[in-house]
């Protein structure tokens, strides 16, 4: 008897657990699509900039982010989709990963820019765009 007892109560605590689990998940994807949709509008917005500021419109353009900063931290799949969403918003230029153009887009915070200039002194004149996106024209030969 005390068993069957225990046994309501314990289905009882869990169905109480389940539905507060779904009651907080439903409350934290409300408006989740209103937040994804404001930042790649934004991120958008910065590469219509870098698109008017690049003296070109067709060809090849470099990408430079964290990936190729010896020593920075990145996490990958939020540089693979930075790089994807600014390969979409640039289009029909072709944007390829690393320094490997005339002109680059550049998505580096400014600890990682102090550390990729360290390495290439004097070799890139810099346009900034807009927060930590910017325009690299490569002095040298590509």
């Amino acid at each position: 008897m005390l068993l069957a007892g225990l046994k309501k109560i314990l289905v009882v605590v869990m169905l109480v657990i389940s539905l507060s689990a779904i009651g907080q998940l439903w409350t934290s994807s409300l408006n989740i699509s209103d937040r994804g949709t404001d930042a790649l509008d934004r991120w958008e917005a910065n590469m219509i900039l870098v698109k008017e500021d690049l003296p070109i419109n067709r060809g090849l353009v470099g990408y430079i982010s964290e990936e190729n900063v010896p020593g920075a931290e990145y996490e990958y799949w939020d540089s693979e989709t930075e790089f994807l969403l600014t390969q979409y918003a640039l289009a029909p230029l072709v944007l390829k990963k690393g320094p490997i153009a005339e002109w680059n887009v550049v998505v580096l915070s400014d600890k990682d820019l102090a550390t990729w200039l360290a390495a290439f002194p004097c070799q890139y004149e810099i346009t900034t765009i807009k927060g930590k996106v910017r325009i690299f024209r490569n002095l040298g030969n590509p």
